[in-house]
């Protein structure tokens, strides 16, 4: 009887773990639909649902400058994405983190930047577009606003009280971005300077 025990609750986590994804995944979707109708630039964009997980890196990797984000490329299995070289934001980290996911590994580069008056910015690729679990967790609600495109992605735009989030999805991985709360103009003036780049 105590042999079972464990296998019942490694059963119910895992069914729990699946519905989970399957809301979120639907959550995702018709807030992308609802929230961006009028952008075609990615209604051919569909997500990857068989991508395989990863073998365990060493360690994390921890970056200071921008001109190592090849190291962080290097272990990434998909497009990440970054801040092009632009005065309007200064490059402080960057790390690449594995994470559990489902029954083995994803992955998770988050990199931070500052803007010209200090606030902070964080674009976090993920890896596999599959895993809405590994999004970072936070007090957000769903805006009523559209999400800017991100590098010709759609997005779904998330508030709270003192920052935005744009979530979007790629073939091959997922995108979150946090920016403070500014006017549309200033956010689409940050927008434009992410590109994704690939470590080959």
């Amino acid at each position: 009887m105590q042999d079972k025990l464990p296998l019942w609750r490694r059963i119910f986590k895992a069914v729990l773990a699946a519905l989970l994804t399957i809301v979120l995944l639907a959550a995702f979707y018709i807030a992308v639909i609802m929230g961006n109708p009028q952008e075609e630039e990615s209604s051919a964009i569909t997500a990857k649902m068989d991508q395989p997980l990863l073998t365990a890196m060493a360690s994390p990797i921890l970056i200071r400058e921008p001109g190592q984000l090849g190291l962080l490329l290097e272990h990434f299995p998909a497009q990440v994405m970054a801040a092009m070289q632009s005065p309007a934001l200064t490059f402080q980290q960057g790390l690449c983190e594995d994470v559990p996911f489902e029954d083995g590994i994803g992955r998770r580069i988050t990199l931070t930047y500052a803007t010209a008056q200090g606030a902070a910015v964080t674009v976090v690729s993920i890896y596999p577009a599959r895993a809405m679990t590994l999004i970072p967790k936070g007090d957000y609600i769903i805006s009523g606003t559209a999400g800017l495109s991100l590098t010709g992605l759609r997005s779904v735009r998330m508030e709270n009280a003192s920052t935005i989030r744009l979530h979007a999805q790629g073939e091959d991985a997922l995108y979150v971005v946090t920016l403070p709360r500014l006017p549309a103009s200033e956010l689409r003036a940050l927008t434009t300077t992410l590109q994704r780049h690939h470590g080959e």
